[in-house]
């Protein structure tokens, strides 16, 4: 599969920030930050390809 269209799987609390994000609410990582903070460095790529090419949510 080539990078551009990579959709990576993220879990859903990750895919409602991004949603919210996605729709510039200014409060999508409210209550989450510093998991959202964590997530974010940890995942920074992941995190890159789902802003660019969308991304799925992770089975649970």
């Amino acid at each position: 599969m080539s990078e551009s269209n990579y959709k990576p799987s993220v879990p859903r609390w990750v895919d409602e920030i991004l949603l919210k994000q996605k729709n510039q609410n200014a409060f999508a990582m409210l209550g989450e930050t510093k998991r959202w903070d964590e997530w974010k460095h940890r995942y920074s790529r992941k995190l890159k390809y789902a802003r660019l090419n969308g991304w799925t949510i992770e089975e649970e």
